[in-house]
């Protein structure tokens, strides 16, 4: 490529090569000219990739990091693929996921209109790849498109201080299913001694850092990628105990002594082997001594969230395990005072498997995630931009991006470009009054 891509997607993998090469072939469907794509092998048995690559290399876009002679930490292996990439934006994904290229275009107009923009995310949806015996999930079509700005306040309160968290942080605005600019990225290479990624949680990690040093941020509401779950991966385990300890296995083994042993989490006592919530925490935990961050009043949250965390364990003794494992570490946190905002509910659901949930909600509509026969997250994408708004028709005022306190007041998506400058805060709120009746 001879001119600089304007979106660097990255795709780091590690032994599942059946999902990489799924997702690869889905990626290269798309024949934009102007994406950057860095496949990373870390795989134990070098070959199966080594062989598949061999004409898919051919592509200009494709830049392929082959496993190394040894096997490499997730921070090193998602150090490498970043160093790798030449984009003005970079977003990373993972090998079971897909995510569509054309974003490239989107981000092109958003930059346009606001030239200042440090990151930006998007919708995103779940899908789990088939799997014998269990029944196929649905996925959400979202209806809206809406494009609006995010002030720092409110990324930072959502990050920081768990602000209407469920199990994790609404703040969005890792690299992860999010896109990051150079230049924050070059900022954040030379706050933090000359590397991205320091944590192995490495998408809070980097969440957390855009956040702090970024000061512009976007989003679409439009769903741009999939975030996909096979019996692999770390999501999977979500839910389930036993799959959970095997991967806090591996997890810890990629911290060392680096971070669990460090002095700085004594003060914190919760474990990573508690589940995502705790992971995120600790993670955030070492980050704010480390960087001396401070952020108050973020506890209650966090403890809302826990009990969000403990509630996804729908088996009776599973709950409990993980219920007793919070208790007693917000017991032993700061006297105790946050447990009674630890207040999970034990789930319990009882549906037919053969019941399709699928059809219209007031935000969107569910589809089966085996429609039209999809084997794949890519082959579901297809399905998926058949039924949203087409990317050329998302709307992108030329006024510049919407605040997001603003776009509220517009329900959110705007039909016709309005001068919101000349408007005071008053006429502004009427105006989405009567938006909404003639909705």
């Amino acid at each position: 490529m001879t001119t600089r891509p304007t979106l660097s997607i990255c795709v780091p993998s590690r032994n599942r090569q059946f999902y990489f090469q799924k997702t690869i072939e889905g990626l290269l469907r798309n024949t934009r000219q102007d994406v950057e794509f860095v496949f990373t092998d870390n795989s134990d048995d070098p070959s199966i990739m080594d062989d598949f690559m061999k004409e898919i290399v051919k592509d200009k876009r494709v830049v392929y990091i082959p496993s190394a002679e040894t096997t490499l930490s997730m921070i090193d292996n998602w150090e490498r693929s970043i160093r790798a990439t030449t984009g003005e934006w970079v977003t990373f994904i993972g090998d079971d996921d897909f995510i569509e290229p054309d974003l490239a275009g989107l981000l092109q107009r958003a930059v346009a209109v606001s030239p200042d923009l440090d990151a930006f995310t998007w919708g995103i949806f779940g899908y789990y790849w088939p799997e014998e015996g269990v029944e196929p999930k649905v996925f959400n079509v979202a209806f809206d498109s809406a494009i609006v700005k995010v002030p720092r306040s409110e990324a930072m309160r959502r990050m920081f201080g768990w602000f209407e968290a469920s199990a994790i942080p609404t703040s969005g605005f890792s690299i992860y299913h999010g896109a990051v600019r150079r230049s924050l990225l070059d900022t954040i290479y030379q706050t933090y001694g000359g590397v991205y990624f320091e944590h192995a949680n490495v998408d809070y990690e980097m969440a957390m850092k855009v956040i702090f040093n970024g000061r512009n941020f976007a989003t679409c509401l439009r769903q741009f990628s999939v975030m996909g779950v096979c019996p692999l991966s770390n999501s999977y385990s979500i839910g389930r105990v036993e799959d959970t300890k095997k991967k806090i296995k591996i997890f810890m083994e990629e911290l060392g002594g680096r971070f669990h042993d460090d002095p700085m989490l004594e003060e914190f006592p919760f474990s990573y082997s508690l589940g995502v919530t705790a992971s995120i925490a600790l993670t955030q935990h070492w980050f704010k001594e480390k960087y001396g961050v401070r952020y108050g009043g973020w506890e209650r949250g966090f403890a809302e969230a826990c009990a969000h965390n403990t509630q996804l364990y729908h088996g009776e003794e599973e709950f409990e395990v993980v219920k007793a494992g919070y208790e007693a570490a917000f017991k032993k946190w700061q006297g105790g005072k946050f447990l009674k905002y630890y207040a999970p509910e034990r789930q319990t659901f009882v549906g037919r498997s053969d019941v399709l949930v699928t059809g219209f909600h007031n935000k969107g509509v569910y589809v089966r995630a085996d429609i039209a026969g999809a084997q794949t997250p890519a082959d579901i994408w297809d399905v998926y931009t058949s039924m949203a708004i087409p990317v050329d028709d998302i709307v992108v005022p030329r006024r510049g991006l919407t605040p997001l306190s603003e776009a509220r007041w517009l329900a959110i998506e705007p039909e016709e470009d309005v001068d919101l400058s000349k408007m005071t805060k008053k006429e502004l709120k009427k105006f989405g009054q009567n938006r909404a009746k003639s909705a």
